[in-house]
C-alpha cells in the first residue's frame, strides 16, 4: 500500500509526527483547525505584540523535544533556547541553585546551600530525595501529598509542592505521586544537565511548529491551516476525512488532537471504543497567564521566580528571555478557583516583592482545558490503536511524563515510527 497519511492536529505532537513522516519520504498532510500552529503551546498577538498562550519551561531531561528544536534550528539552536542550571527561588523565603556537579551531587549541594531552610530540614530533604532516586517506581495509588507527608510543611510549601504544580499542573492533594517521582528521577537521577531549565527566547510557534512546517513542505508534504476535520470514516482500504466543505482520502491517520476531541472524530470507528472510554474519565485543569507591561527599566533579579500568597505561582521576565523590556508573565496553574480580580491580585503579589509603578497594561489568557489532571491510576492509551490505520499522538498517551511538550513530541515521533513499521 502506498502511504498517504493525514495528521490531524497541528500542535507539537502533530508537527513532530508529520515531520518524522515527511523526512522518511512519506506523503503526509497536516491538518490544523486554527490559523496558527502549536496547539496549546502557540503564539498569540495582542496589540501588535507577539506573546504566547501560556509560559513553558523545558527540562534538560526533555531530550526528544530538544533534539527536534535543534533539528529545525540547525544553526541557531542556542539562540532560541536559554539553558540555565536549575535555580528555584520564592523570594524572600527560599532560594536554591544546583551547581555544575555530577548528578545527584548537584542536588545534594543545591539543598545544602539553599536559603530559607534549617539544617534539619536540609537533611530531611536530602534523605527523602536520596531514597526516592534509589526507588525504581512509586505506588501509582498515592498522591503527591501522601508521598511527601513526612516532609516538614515548610519544605513542602517552598519546594516539593511548587515543583509538583509546575510539572503536573495538578494540585498536590490529587496529583499522581508516581508521575511526580518519575519527573524527579529524570531530572536528578541521570546527568546533571538533565535538571537544567531551558527558557524559550522566541514565541512558542516559532520555536518548533513553524520551522517544522517549513521542513514538511520542503519534503513534499502539505500543511493546511484553518482546516477543521469533523469526522473520520473508513472507506474501503483507507480513511475519509470530513471537512467543512469537502472530503479527503488517506491511507492512514495520526490523530494528534487534545484527548477531549478524540471521541467526536472516531464515532464511526468501533475499534477505538476502548480508547474513547478511557479518555472519557479524564478531568482537566486550567492555566491562566497575565501579561503585565511595566516600565521598560523594570527587571527581576532572575528570569523566573516562584510567588506565594496569591493567585499566581510563577512570574517570568520576558525582557530577559524575549527582549520584551518590562513585560512580565504571571502564571496561575491548576487555576480552577481564580477570583474575578485575579490579575489585580497577581500584580500586587509582584509589586509587594519588587516595588515599582503600576503596570501600564494587562492582557490575560485562560486556557480552560490546558492539561488533563494528572491523578493516580489514570489510564494512558498507546500510540497504536486497535484500528490498523489509526494512530494516536498527544501528551496524554503512555509516557513517563505528565502533559508536557516532551510527552507531546515523543508521542508524535513514536506514532509516526509505529505507523511506518506497521505499514
Amino acid at each position: 500500500m502506498k502511504l498517504d497519511v493525514a495528521v490531524i492536529g497541528g500542535g507539537w505532537a502533530g508537527c513532530a509526527a508529520a515531520l518524522t513522516l515527511a523526512e522518511a519520504g512519506t506523503r503526509v498532510t497536516l491538518y490544523e483547525s486554527s490559523r496558527t500552529l502549536g496547539g496549546r503551546a502557540r503564539a498569540v498577538e495582542f496589540d501588535g505584540q507577539t506573546l504566547d498562550n501560556g509560559q513553558h519551561v523545558l527540562l534538560g531531561a526533555y531530550t526528544q523535544t530538544l533534539q527536534l528544536i535543534r533539528h529545525v534550528h540547525p544553526a541557531h539552536a542556542d539562540d532560541v533556547m536559554w539553558r540555565q542550571p536549575l535555580h528555584l527561588a520564592q523570594p524572600p523565603d527560599f532560594e536554591m541553585t544546583c551547581p555544575r556537579l555530577p548528578a545527584p551531587l548537584h542536588l545534594l549541594a543545591g539543598l545544602l546551600g539553599a536559603h530559607g531552610l534549617s539544617w534539619a530540614m536540609k537533611w530531611q530533604a536530602i534523605r527523602w530525595a536520596h531514597n526516592l532516586l534509589r526507588t525504581v517506581t512509586t505506588d501509582d495509588r498515592l498522591t503527591v501529598t501522601q508521598l511527601t507527608a513526612r516532609q516538614p510543611d515548610l519544605l513542602n510549601r517552598l519546594l516539593w509542592h511548587p515543583l509538583c504544580v509546575s510539572a503536573l499542573n495538578t494540585p498536590p492533594a490529587i496529583a499522581s505521586a508516581r508521575v511526580f517521582s518519575d519527573v524527579l528521577r529524570a531530572a536528578f537521577g541521570g546527568r546533571a544537565r538533565h535538571s537544567d531549565l531551558l527558557l524559550p527566547r522566541c514565541d512558542l510557534t516559532a520555536l518548533f511548529p513553524a520551522p517544522a512546517a517549513r521542513r514538511i513542505t520542503q519534503q513534499g508534504g502539505k500543511v493546511r491551516l484553518s482546516s477543521r476535520v469533523n469526522r473520520i470514516t473508513q472507506t474501503g482500504s483507507g480513511l475519509t476525512l470530513g471537512l467543512l466543505s469537502e472530503e479527503a482520502h488517506h491511507s492512514h491517520v495520526i490523530l494528534a488532537v487534545a484527548p477531549q476531541h478524540v471521541a467526536g472524530l472516531v464515532a464511526t470507528l468501533p475499534e477505538l471504543a476502548s480508547d474513547v472510554t478511557a479518555l472519557a474519565g479524564y478531568d482537566y485543569q486550567p492555566i491562566a497567564t497575565a501579561y503585565m507591561q511595566f516600565a521598560p527599566d523594570f527587571r527581576l533579579p532572575h528570569p523566573m521566580l516562584a510567588l506565594s500568597d496569591g493567585p499566581a505561582q510563577f512570574v517570568f521576565d520576558r525582557g530577559q528571555s524575549h527582549g520584551q523590556a518590562g513585560l512580565m508573565a504571571l502564571v496561575a496553574s491548576a487555576a480552577r478557583r481564580l477570583p474575578a480580580d485575579w490579575v489585580r491580585l497577581a500584580e500586587h503579589q509582584l509589586v509587594r516583592l519588587f516595588p515599582t509603578r503600576a503596570a501600564l497594561s494587562h492582557h490575560s489568557i485562560v486556557e480552560k482545558q490546558a492539561t488533563y489532571a494528572c491523578v493516580p491510576g489514570l489510564p494512558h492509551p498507546t500510540t497504536r490503536t486497535a484500528h490498523p490505520l489509526v494512530f494516536l499522538a498527544g501528551d496524554y498517551t503512555a509516557s513517563p511524563y505528565p502533559a508536557t511538550l516532551e510527552s507531546a513530541t515523543s508521542s508524535g515521533v513514536q506514532s509516526a515510527r509505529a505507523l511506518l513499521e506497521h505499514a
